[in-house]
């Protein structure tokens, strides 16, 4: 089935990642500035108990120290350099400075809990959606956090992703644009009621590919390059 062509929305994949360093603040703001619908972003929690804003279970790639998150403390955690003088962010601190629109990214699964303690503190707002790959996650942002958007990510598009999402009472799945993410896939969501967020939106190519089947979001690392990216 052909849909309308429409622009989808654009989520930051880690903030400007392609520009900046990922996962910071000066990638958040950069990634508005440079018009993202929204960010997508990691959370983990330090040793004390703090959600930290990170991909990797260690901090070994994206700053200058060694270690597990797990293991550090949140100050161990910050006086590290995560590129050009940044530091890991908090989530707090992260949410400060991105649009109005944020996909979670549940790394870790004690984070869940630390996001529903947050949210009773200071809610988390009606644009953020929390997303895993770990279906464990999502299960537990629904008992925890059941009046907050979910989304399932995942490698493997198909019947079993619909079901999945289903089956967590999900808003949205999050793709990989492999050659299973179809048009026709696409609709089977949108009739299951889900929304689709295609990623990755590497390239033009890959881009206007997620425009024809329909997806209602995208994730790129190059929000600077997308307004230029043809979608039609």
């Amino acid at each position: 089935m052909n849909h309308p062509v429409t622009r989808p929305t654009v989520y930051a994949h880690r903030g400007a990642r392609a520009d900046e360093p990922e996962n910071t603040l000066r990638s958040f703001r950069r990634a508005a500035r440079d018009g993202a619908d929204g960010v997508e972003l990691d959370v983990r929690v330090s040793s004390d108990g703090h959600l930290v804003v990170i991909h990797d279970a260690k901090v070994d790639r994206t700053t200058d120290g060694t270690g597990e998150i797990a293991a550090l403390t949140l100050a161990e955690i910050q006086a590290l350099d995560a590129g050009q003088g940044e530091s890991v962010p908090t989530f707090d601190a992260a949410m400060a400075v991105c649009p109005d629109l944020v996909q979670v990214e549940i790394k870790a699964l004690e984070a869940v809990q630390a996001l529903a303690d947050r949210d009773r503190e200071e809610p988390l707002g009606p644009g953020v959606v929390l997303t895993s790959f770990s279906l464990t996650a999502v299960e537990a942002a629904a008992r925890l956090l059941p009046h907050i958007p979910r989304g399932v990510i995942t490698h493997h598009p198909g019947p079993e992703m619909i079901a999945n999402a289903q089956d967590l009472k999900a808003s949205w799945v999050c793709p990989e644009l492999k050659p299973e993410l179809t048009a026709e896939l696409v609709e089977e969501c949108r009739q299951a009621g889900l929304k689709v967020d295609a990623w990755p939106a590497a390239d033009p190519e890959r881009y206007l590919r997620c425009v024809r089947i329909g997806a209602d979001a995208v994730t790129t690392d190059f929000p600077a390059a997308i307004a230029d990216w043809p979608a039609a």
